[in-house]
Formats: C-alpha cells, structure tokens, sequence
C-alpha cells in the first residue's frame, strides 16, 4: 500500500511537471501587451482605471500576456481579472505592484457571481512581480483584503511571486482544477489577523467546488503569517452550496510538498476538510501553534516526511467540535502519519480523533 501510494504520488509529480511546460511554451507563443504602451506605468497615482482596461480588450481578443515593466505600480482599487490573460513582470525584485488604500479590497478578483453560474476562469498565470499590501491600513479586519481573490480557477499557473504585508491572506484561490502553486514567497501574509478571526493566512485554498480538484502548491516560502501558513479548508462549513450548487461537491485530490513554513502566529500547514490529499517534505517550524494543524474531516490524508520542529505542537488533529463557530464530529478516517521527523516542539503529537481513524508508521 505505502509503494503504491508513493508511486501515485511520483506520477503525479510528473504529469504536473509536464503540464507546467506545456503552460511556458503556450504562454511564450502568446501575443504579449506592454503595459506601459496601455498607460498602466510606474508611479502613476492609481493603475487600477488602465489596467481593467487592458485586461478587458486582451480577453475580447481571445487572450494574451500582460508584460509589466520595471518599477512601482500603484494600485488603489482591484482588478477583475478574466480567462485567458496572464501577467507577467520582469522579476520579483523588479516589478513591484503596490496596494494603496484605508478600505478592505483584494487587488485581483474574480468570481462567478451569477446565481447557479460556476464558470471558472481559466488558462491564465501570474509570474515575476511582488505584490506589496503595507501601505494597505483599513480600519478593521476583513478576510477581504489580498493580493488574489479568485474562484473558480482552471488550468493557472501562480509562478515566483512575493507576496507581503496583505492585512489578509495573500495568495486566496478557491476551486481549484489543474492549478500549480510554485515558488511563492509569502512575508506577513494575514498581517491585520487576530486570533478567533477568519482567513489572515499565507497561502488558503478552499475546497468543495469541482467533483476534483486537483491542485500542487510546492516550493513555497511562507514567513511570519498570521492564522496559518499554507491553509486548505472545505468550503461547506460555511454553508450549504456555492452560488447556488447545491448539494456541494466533494473536491479531492492535492499535494502540498516542499513548502517551508516558519515564525507562523498561529498554525504552519493547516488542513480543515480534506479527502485523498497528500502532505509531504514540508518543514515547518517555530510556529505558535501546530507545525501541522487538522480538524473538521480528514480522510485519505498522507502526512509524511516532514520535519515539524519549535512549534507547540507537532502534529495535532482534533474534530471541528473543538473549533469555535464549528460542531459536529466529521469524518476521520485512512488517515497515514509516517517518517516525520518532530524535535523541539512542547507536544510533539497531539490526536482528538478515534484511534480506527489514523495509522502512525
């Protein structure tokens, strides 16, 4: 059984990675935009206004790439982002989009908001550019206020990015099929986030959305976030249906590996709601709570090969009836825990859930 996981996990690695160079060579065909030639440039007042514009003639021309220049753009407003465009910088260090305001926003959205419609945007990437959300001070905390706020998604690509100082989560994407999350680095993501509050995390994924959602985030840095470092959640805690599917569906199917997560104010990797996902070479470490965290229902979940060290708590799994705002039991079960390494942490393994549910190997 832990072979034939293994090589599940190893062909799957290697479907992404091809799907990955399918996504550069399509997008190094792609008709490129320079910004700065539709007036979306450095040290304007606001770029919002021009950039929309932008985004809205490269979808109605059946798609593109956004080439960003280098420098600081100011952003005062969000974007509504559509299929088929991608953006893209010159590096991390280079382009540098700045989020400006005193109200809760997110930079870049997009949703299907009509009753009963769940079409997903699709086929678009983000690559080479920070997105900076300090100069962001809205008077109170909402879960509203990131860098992404996007759901459905299809067929993207979220490739060396910096994401910092959101007063949210950065990098929050609900709905995910074919989606790699790579070489994200998250500083303060969730930086306006308190304990008891929602979101505020690093890196959030909801779930619930496609009968399979199929998702890799790996190699990400996450630093210093507020509720959780890297954080998947099952939408249907919140209530019955999204935008009027009901019943929801039941997405399954993630990996989450080669992540580091550390100096978190809360969890590092958090998994709340989760079938046949798998949680492996990860390190997590010197986090206030868990360096990794599970609760409402786990089922055919591998947690393995990780290095959980200086958190309170190693691993600890508990039912969404120890959760404020949250009851019932869930469902635990064929859950693996196998080759962690724990040091260092005040309570290296800490199981609120039926001893039948999990197997520690």
């Amino acid at each position: 059984m832990d072979k034939t996981i293994f090589g599940n996990t190893c062909r799957t690695l290697v479907l992404w990675v091809c799907f990955f160079l399918s996504q550069t060579i399509a997008l190094a065909q792609g008709i490129v935009y320079n910004a700065e030639d539709f007036f979306v440039q450095p040290q304007m007042w606001d770029n919002t206004r021009a950039l929309q514009q932008l985004v809205d003639k490269i979808a109605s021309n059946g798609g593109g790439i956004i080439q960003m220049g280098t420098g600081e753009y100011i952003f005062r407003g969000p974007v509504n982002w559509k299929s088929g465009v991608s953006l893209q910088g010159v590096s991390v260090q280079g382009t540098v989009l700045k989020m400006v305001g005193d109200t809760n926003w997110s930079l870049f959205i997009g949703e299907s908001t009509a009753q009963g419609n769940f079409k997903a945007i699709e086929s678009v990437r983000f690559q080479h550019f920070t997105v900076d959300g300090y100069a962001m001070q809205p008077k109170g905390y909402s879960t509203n206020c990131k860098a992404f706020n996007i759901r459905p998604l299809t067929d993207a690509v979220f490739d060396d990015l910096v994401l910092r100082g959101t007063p949210a989560t950065s990098l929050g994407v609900d709905f995910l099929n074919r989606v790699l999350i790579n070489n994200v680095r998250v500083i303060e993501g969730g930086r306006k986030w308190s304990p008891g509050q929602g979101g505020g995390s690093g890196i959030g994924i909801g779930l619930r959305g496609y009968d399979d959602e199929n998702f890799i985030i790996t190699n990400c840095v996450c630093i210093g976030c507020g509720n959780n470092g890297i954080f998947v959640e099952d939408q249907s805690r919140f209530g019955n249906g999204v935008n009027g599917r009901s019943p929801m569906t039941e997405g399954k199917g993630q990996i989450i590996s080669n992540n580091i997560v550390k100096n978190g104010r809360n969890h590092g990797i958090s998994i709340q709601g989760a079938r046949n996902i798998t949680i492996a070479n990860n390190l997590s470490y010197n986090n206030a709570g868990a360096g990794f965290y599970g609760n409402y229902f786990m089922s055919d979940v591998l947690i393995c090969n990780n290095q959980l060290l200086d958190n309170k708590y190693g691993i600890y799994i508990c039912p969404a009836s120890n959760v404020k705002g949250f009851s019932g039991v869930g469902d635990f079960k064929d859950i693996t825990i196998q080759g962690n390494v724990m040091k260092r942490n005040q309570e290296p393994l800490l199981m609120e859930i039926p001893d039948s549910s999990y197997v520690i190997k």
